[in-house]
């Protein structure tokens, strides 16, 4: 079935087309405030393939209810309509995967090599999917449960391909290190270094020990870092 609406085109099964119309005015009301996160100015246009057929999905990190990936027109997710998945996880998983494609193909740049941990770390915080870490006595407690029991890691160094990102908690050292660079920097300055590969890759190879530092001089709950 097709879907279309304004500059998102939805293909989906049959079962999906409720879920679909309703993840539609969810994009709508999330997609200007995310272009202006990553200051895209330019029309946008996307496309969604979304499929309840198990047998079309692909996995990376074993089975799941919920499963996506991006692409260059846009993205796929395999969606179990059945699961004890929340619709609210599913659309912040959608625009996690939506995130990827707008960075690639219209920041970042699609020619240029993909940094893993800063496209999942730049897909979890502006999708919304860690949302509970808004709140700072939380945060500071997700802080020092990620970096306090470990030294300096080479974020450059995990990826998907051998599954070293997913099994060295790649995704929430990945969110620390782009929040602390976000909130470290003004937006201008944010999204120039999003942009550089080269300074991308500078600060993977040393970011963890400098938001450690950083942590214990500027937050006195996290002094024992």
């Amino acid at each position: 079935m097709n879907i279309k609406n304004n500059d998102l085109t939805i293909w989906c099964s049959n079962d999906l087309q409720d879920f679909s119309n309703e993840f539609i005015t969810y994009y709508n009301s999330n997609i200007e405030e995310l272009k202006r996160k990553l200051l895209i100015f330019k029309n946008i246009k996307i496309k969604a393939v979304l499929t309840s057929e198990e047998n079309e999905n692909n996995y990376v990190y074993g089975k799941s209810d919920f499963a996506g990936f991006f692409n260059d027109s846009g993205l796929f997710a395999y969606i179990n309509l059945d699961s004890n998945k929340s619709k609210d996880y599913m659309f912040r998983g959608l625009m996690h995967e939506l995130v990827h494609h707008l960075y690639k193909y219209y920041v970042y740049g699609a020619d240029k090599p993909r940094i893993t941990w800063v496209d999942e770390g730049l897909a979890q915080l502006f999708s919304g999917q860690n949302g509970i870490l808004k709140d700072e006595d939380k945060y500071n407690l997700f802080i020092e449960e990620n970096l306090k029991y470990i030294d300096n890691i080479d974020l450059n160094k995990l990826n998907h391909n051998d599954r070293s990102f997913g099994n060295n908690n790649g995704y929430n050292l990945s969110y620390i290190a782009i929040r602390y660079l976000y909130e470290t920097n003004n937006h201008d300055e944010f999204i120039n270094i999003i942009k550089s590969e080269e300074k991308l890759l500078e600060y993977g190879s040393e970011i963890i020990e400098n938001m450690k530092e950083y942590y214990k001089i500027n937050n006195k709950k996290l002094h024992n870092l």
